[in-house]
């Protein structure tokens, strides 16, 4: 029997750590740091059952950190989705599950806190989870409530079950509960039974399947991706149920071969690293799944991205700590220490590999701040801290706006964001403060001007400086950038100050005399001048031209442009009014509308700066339902009233300055 990988999904507080720790407790593995607060990031356990090696990867129930879901899915050889029997269903659920789907591996479910529903009323909560995940829940364990007392039913078996330890004691079922029972194994038979021809013929014929017919069933159901998930029913807090969902899982989980089959990668030794974690004592740490041959301590790592380097440790997750080993095998997870070249992301190997496994998509970062270092000591640190987050991280984006000469960080939502920054001073010691970031705005001409002169002329006593330029100003098609022409005749200008003439209209092309933006789409003629055989020089001319593009700028009725955005934005069908009404007041325009399921596809552009906090406005309509992308699409004038505030915000910060 091979090692199980298992990804546990879910909303937050549906009790996924608890469910985690209890389950390593019940293996008899120890917990040395139990989970108070809910985890912002992957957190693997390892415990053995029956001597097979299961590894539990918990994953944050945060739409904002869907990225560390992807990872877990990725190695996992099935989804468990924690679905808690007490609080509403949220959209993070279907989410998750069609990452599941996606990513190809199978999703039980696990019912939990079923002691704690009022009236322990399963089928009403499972056919509500029939229609919000659209696919069919079949139970294998089922809870019966009886006055007080909680009955927890093995439909194999026919039995209740009481777990002591990692032992299961079976007694016999209620006569009140015994019809019931029988109407929901029913429909766990006939799943089974539509597995083979063989088991479906026997099922028709008999009206019924034996134990191990039923399993092996089961077995080839989970294995054929067919559109159901079968269900566990118990509590992570008491641990009832939790030793035998992991005896299925010990016969239905999958074989993470069937990844490899998947990737189709040839290679004697071949892994995948999820997850690199910093830590402030072992330093690096670099989470991988071995899905063919085995590794030893002390050897040599080499990745699909051409990168080798020695390593000495190797180690293993054990409850929720790590243990050192010198060999772990095919189909365990590995944790590498200390090595640099290993990042989220890589196929490793012990010999020099040059093909990889697909890489999960990332989350669209839907939200950018600026971060601004508060001291000289965190400038000096940022660097070196964003490189380690983004390791810990891949999610995340940073990048300097080369415009706004800003540090822009940039996440699924501000709670990613927020978490990032205390990352960076609760383990790095950078502080930094977050802002808006600014919108690069730019500035045009409307109309042509001609003739614009100007003339430097400055004499102070021996060499002065002299140089005279006169344009002809064009605008240009929105999105053409700048054009220079030079259509001098005769001697006035010597030609080789042509140079400093372009190289003088370019910088003053980098503050506009509107709001100091830079200036853009506009054609500069340089068509005459004057020059002195003494007193003229490049840096004269340079002077001249930077002067007589500013002049001819002001009279070619210049004017604020601002980015759009091209957004596509997916929300459930019934809050496509209200998300189109917001659009229309972020002076937004709706380009098309497009089915998907029970959702709708919204193409629109819209300003930049009113989409700064967008996701925010999105989640409380959607319900955290709604999510987008966008892209750059263009520039626009911007109208005449916000065109007022930007002067205004430029003004102020010229002064305050």
């Amino acid at each position: 029997m091979e090692p199980k990988v298992l990804a546990i999904l879910g909303q937050t507080e549906a009790g996924k750590a608890t469910f985690c720790e209890n389950l390593c407790k019940l293996c008899g593995e120890t917990i040395k740091n139990p989970k108070k607060e809910p985890l912002y990031y992957l957190k693997v356990y390892g415990l053995k059952y029956k001597n097979i090696p299961f590894y539990l990867i918990y994953t944050p129930g945060d739409e904002n950190f869907i990225g560390e879901i992807k990872w877990a899915l990725k190695v996992a050889d099935a989804a468990i989705l924690l679905i808690d029997t007490t609080a509403p269903l949220k959209y993070h659920n279907i989410r998750v599950v069609e990452f599941a789907q996606n990513e190809g591996i199978p999703v039980f479910i696990f019912l939990n806190k079923v002691d704690g529903m009022e009236k322990s009323n399963i089928e009403e909560f499972l056919s509500n989870l029939n229609n919000t995940l659209e696919t069919s829940q079949i139970p294998i364990t089922y809870a019966f409530k009886n006055s007080d007392n909680l009955f927890l039913v093995d439909l194999v078996e026919e039995k209740v079950f009481i777990e002591e330890g990692s032992k299961i004691k079976y007694q016999d079922v209620p006569e009140n509960f015994k019809d019931k029972m029988a109407e929901i194994k029913e429909k766990l038979m006939e799943s089974a039974a539509e597995s083979s021809d063989e088991l479906i013929e026997k099922y028709l014929e008999e009206g019924k399947l034996e134990k191990e017919e039923i399993l092996e069933g089961l077995k080839e159901t989970v294995k054929n991706g067919k559109n159901l998930n079968f269900v566990f029913a118990g509590s992570a807090k008491t641990g009832a149920g939790l030793i035998t969902f992991l005896e299925y899982m010990y016969h239905l989980a999958p074989s993470y071969r069937l990844k490899l089959e998947k990737e189709n990668i040839e290679h004697p030794s071949v892994g995948f690293i999820f997850k690199n974690y910093i830590d402030p004592y072992a330093g690096k740490l670099s989470y991988g799944r071995i899905f063919k041959g085995t590794f030893t301590s002390d050897g040599i790592i080499y990745t699909s991205s051409g990168k080798e380097e020695k390593y000495t440790q190797i180690f293993i997750p054990k409850g929720d700590t790590i243990e050192q080993v010198k060999e772990v095998g095919e189909g365990e997870i590995i944790i590498f220490s200390k090595v640099e070249a290993l990042s989220t992301g890589d196929t490793f190997s012990n010999s020099p590999i040059s093909t990889g496994f697909s890489v999960p998509e990332m989350p669209f970062p839907m939200i950018t701040m600026a971060l601004h270092p508060e001291t000289r000591a965190d400038e000096d640190k940022i660097s070196g801290a964003i490189a380690k987050v983004k390791e810990e991280d891949p999610s995340i984006v940073f990048k300097r706006d080369e415009e706004t000469r800003e540090l822009l960080i940039s996440g699924v939502g501000l709670p990613h964001i927020e978490r990032t920054i205390d990352k960076l001073k609760e383990k790095y010691g950078v502080k930094v403060k977050l802002t808006t970031p600014k919108i690069p705005y730019r500035e045009t001409i409307k109309k042509p001007v001609q003739g614009v002169i100007y003339r430097h002329k400055k004499q102070t006593g021996g060499r002065g400086q002299f140089a005279e330029v006169h344009f002809h100003l064009f605008p240009l098609e929105r999105g053409k950038g700048f054009e220079f022409v030079e259509t001098l005749t005769g001697m006035n200008v010597p030609r080789n100050y042509v140079p400093a003439v372009e190289k003088g209209v370019r910088e003053a092309m980098e503050k506009g005399p509107v709001a100091g933006y830079p200036v853009v789409d506009v054609k500069v003629q340089f068509y005459d001048g004057k020059s002195h055989e003494v007193d003229s020089s490049d840096m004269a001319f340079k002077i001249a031209a930077f002067h007589c593009f500013k002049k001819g700028v002001e009279q070619a009725n210049p004017v604020i442009l601002e980015p759009y955005l091209e957004l596509e934005i997916i929300v459930p069908d019934e809050n496509v009014g209200d998300v189109v009404g917001d659009l229309n007041a972020r002076r937004g325009r709706v380009l098309n509308l497009e089915k998907q399921g029970k959702h709708t596809k919204i193409k629109a552009i819209a300003p930049m700066a009113e989409l700064q906090n967008y996701v925010i406005t999105l989640q409380g309509i959607t319900a955290g339902r709604g999510y987008f992308t966008t892209k750059f699409s263009h520039y626009e004038e911007v109208p005449s009233f916000i065109a007022e505030k930007i002067i205004a915000e430029s003004k102020e910060e010229k002064e305050s300055k």
